[in-house]
């Protein structure tokens, strides 16, 4: 999940149909653009705010001795565990997005990370 921790400066699509019932902080690949919903909605007709980009974002991450994320490094999000690694996976687009840069160092037994969050380049590779 992605939590959003700067409520300044922020780019958004407003007015989004998921077509499901959607969970804030859930991640999406909604046409061109990734990024993660603003607000719970449970009527799958009803608008929701997609954030695509966030000057501040805490991300969950995995744990483990593998897990150590630097400042600056690139950020992958893995559709199938929820988290996001700075070790991409297989295939972009399919297994893994791009979605940011590490704001700050994060640990092996951390289990989030302060990210710039961009979704518009989600298909550009490592």
């Amino acid at each position: 999940m992605f939590e959003g921790k700067d409520n300044l400066i922020f780019d958004e699509l407003r007015g989004v149909i998921p077509g499901v019932a959607v969970e804030k902080g859930e991640a999406v690949l909604h046409n061109d653009v990734f990024g993660f919903y603003g607000n719970d909605e449970s009527d799958i007709t009803k608008p929701v705010i997609l954030y695509y980009r966030m000057r501040q974002v805490l991300a969950d991450k995995g744990t483990g001795t593998a897990e150590a994320i630097e400042q600056g490094d690139r950020l992958y999000y893995f559709p199938a565990t929820g988290l996001v690694s700075a070790t991409p996976g297989t295939t972009v687009g399919v297994d893994y997005y791009f979605c940011g840069w590490a704001k700050k160092a994060a640990g092996a037994n951390d289990t989030t990370v302060l990210m710039n969050f961009d979704g518009t380049l989600w298909d550009t590779v490592a």
